[in-house]
């Protein structure tokens, strides 16, 4: 069944290359006169649960009546015990995506891969192996160089390097006018890394994973940051190389900045601390503005949560913006105005038909 819908899936991912048609870069990024500005639209966490799947296509309408230059989801295609991960969540997913006008880039979120070897328990049977599910969704999202939508992107992918990256289809990069776009793969429950001796997430229906299972999510966590860590600092010395005015970061995971969400258990989000470092070095040594886009949980808010390393102030030119998502069927937009200071312009998109 997966051979044949990984063939499947190649055929699909063929079809949207043969009707797309790349968006029009706007002005060079080194342009002191600045191209014209543009707005994309951000969002992520949904359909969730019955209400998220009959508030979705308003959503995705909301988002064509705007006529955005193209729209970034920042992950997770379901709740987390909202049914399986079975085939069709993924497809169903490529053809939502597919009513978008304009280009639709994709980035995995933890419910659609690391989490669907059972951690919700009975809910989501049967179960599956993460690692296989992720495979798939390479294959499915990642198989060639366009974005999805009616209209489409041309994305390079760290896959394309080859070599010790070659896995990594998911980790992209674009330029649009003066900003660089980077997508990556970093996920929610700890971005995969879960306890070394036993699963926290343990209940009466969740299965109970072996030491050697534990470990080899582990290593594949270590990987993929590896992979991670090597496509940032590519995108930020292409940024560096073209003039780009901005850098733009969309992952999955919350990574619980300076502790905001006061969890205890340092097991929920040790994973995080090296990608924050990583954050903060690069955007210290980066003359430009840089945004990160995540959703994991839920909240919209838009704030500068990094200080300097020296011990200093607040790092200005570093901004968090968090989508809505579960319950909140709605979108982020981002406006790009490239002789504003700030670059970006972060506003909240509710959805009327979703507002009750």
């Amino acid at each position: 069944m997966r051979s044949e819908l990984i063939r499947r899936g190649t055929v699909a991912a063929s079809a949207v290359l043969a009707i797309g048609l790349a968006a029009h870069p706007m002005g060079k990024a080194g342009d002191d006169n600045g191209p014209a500005s543009y707005t994309i639209g951000l969002f992520g966490d949904q359909p969730y649960n019955s209400l998220g799947r009959s508030q979705y296509p308003a959503l995705l309408a909301d988002i064509n009546a705007h006529h955005v230059q193209f729209s970034v989801f920042d992950g997770d295609l379901k709740s987390g015990g909202d049914g399986s991960c079975t085939d069709d969540l993924y497809t169903t997913a490529i053809a939502n995506f597919n009513t978008l006008e304009r280009p639709l880039v994709f980035v995995p979120g933890d419910n659609d891969w690391t989490d669907c070897w059972g951690r919700y328990g009975a809910a989501t049977m049967p179960f599956f192996d993460p690692l296989e599910r992720l495979a798939l969704e390479r294959v499915l999202f990642g198989s060639t160089d366009r974005s999805l939508g009616q209209k489409t992107l041309t994305l390079t992918r760290e896959s394309a390097e080859g070599g010790q990256y070659s896995l990594y289809s998911e980790n992209v990069r674009w330029t649009v006018g003066p900003v660089v776009y980077l997508g990556l793969n970093v996920q929610g429950s700890n971005d995969n890394y879960p306890y070394p001796d036993t699963d926290v997430e343990a209940g009466p229906t969740v299965p109970v994973r072996s030491p050697a299972e534990i470990q080899r999510q582990r290593d594949e966590q270590a990987a993929r940051r590896a992979a991670n860590f090597h496509w940032l600092d590519e995108g930020f010395a292409y940024a560096k190389t073209i003039g780009a005015k901005g850098v733009m970061i969309v992952w999955q995971a919350d990574p619980n900045f300076n502790n905001e969400q006061h969890q205890t258990n340092t097991h929920e989000w040790d994973a995080y601390p090296p990608y924050v470092d990583k954050l903060r070095a690069l955007t210290e040594a980066f003359d430009g503005q840089v945004a990160l886009v995540h959703g994991d949980s839920h909240y919209f808010k838009v704030d500068k949560p990094l200080n300097r390393s020296t011990g200093g102030g607040v790092l200005t030119n570093f901004t968090r913006v968090e989508t809505f998502g579960a319950r909140n069927t709605h979108w982020v937009s981002a406006t790009v105005t490239p002789n504003d200071p700030n670059l970006f312009v972060f506003e909240p998109r509710i959805v009327p038909e979703n507002a009750h």
